[in-house]
């Protein structure tokens, strides 16, 4: 279907519009005007400052242009007598061209309507976000060292793995301090162990390094670890509690038999 429309001029601030910059400035040839308006395909909602050109459709020569106001609408004046294409685009859109846009006369005034752009659909890959733990972490109230993170742990002991973690020291003797004070409270899991506290230093050559997930040293223990007068809490999180046992007693009695003769 042919349409009769109007050639913009470099101006239409009569309403209220900006035009975009053309290839070519063309002279006032006619007094028809151009009317449209660009709507989103889907939703009808105006496509706020869309690029609208008009092209000579023998030559494809852009002879001029405006965008679109904050709703959508455009108006091009000062068409001449001629055959035209009108090409809207816009940012996250495909392109969309009006063709055989003809004037018949230079006076003539078209609404070409609701202009419709589709949005550019880009399908994208599957994607995997891999993250894994820093060996150092810094929280508000602890450091943890995440010991499983430090293949040189493998084949030491407890020991061994502290004397890595910031602000812990351990003496050739197995002492553990925590920035030079010796008043420290250890947790297995989070809660006191029976062996950390009969032998801490024998305790901790006792425990192999890669049982060892994390150590947190808490330097602001809050009121649940009760740690009163501490310079605070070391927290050795195992992989495993392999810190629990059993327990028991075995009795025997050896005796000849002229003694159990006597016990008769």
């Amino acid at each position: 279907m042919l349409l009769v429309a109007q050639l913009a001029s470099g101006s239409v601030r009569a309403q209220g519009l900006e035009p975009a910059s053309s290839a070519s400035s063309v002279s006032a040839t006619g007094k028809g005007r151009l009317l449209g308006r660009v709507v989103h395909e889907k939703t009808s909602q105006p496509v706020e400052f869309a690029t609208v050109a008009l092209l000579d459709e023998a030559s494809g020569k852009t002879l001029d242009g405006a965008a679109c106001d904050d709703q959508g609408r455009f108006t091009l004046t000062k068409i001449g007598a001629g055959r035209y294409q009108v090409v809207v685009s816009f940012v996250g859109f495909q392109p969309r061209t009006v063709a055989g846009v003809v004037f018949a006369s230079s006076e003539a005034e078209v609404d070409l309507g609701a202009i419709k752009l589709t949005p550019t659909v880009q399908q994208l890959g599957e994607v995997k976000v891999t993250g894994e733990r820093e060996l150092v972490e810094n929280k508000v109230d602890r450091i943890v060292y995440n010991a499983e993170k430090d293949i040189t742990n493998s084949g030491g002991s407890a020991a061994d793995v502290l004397q890595k973690v910031p602000l812990l020291t351990v003496d050739l003797n197995g002492n553990l301090q925590l920035r030079g004070s010796s008043n420290i409270r250890v947790l297995v899991n989070g809660k006191p162990s029976a062996i950390m506290a009969s032998n801490l230093a024998d305790a901790l050559r006792q425990i192999p390094a890669d049982q060892i997930k994390s150590v947190e040293v808490i330097t602001s223990p809050s009121s649940k670890y009760d740690a009163e007068g501490s310079a605070g809490i070391v927290n050795i999180i195992l992989k495993k509690n392999n810190l629990e046992g059993v327990n028991g007693s075995v009795n025997a009695a050896v005796g000849t038999r002229a003694h159990l003769a006597v016990l008769r």
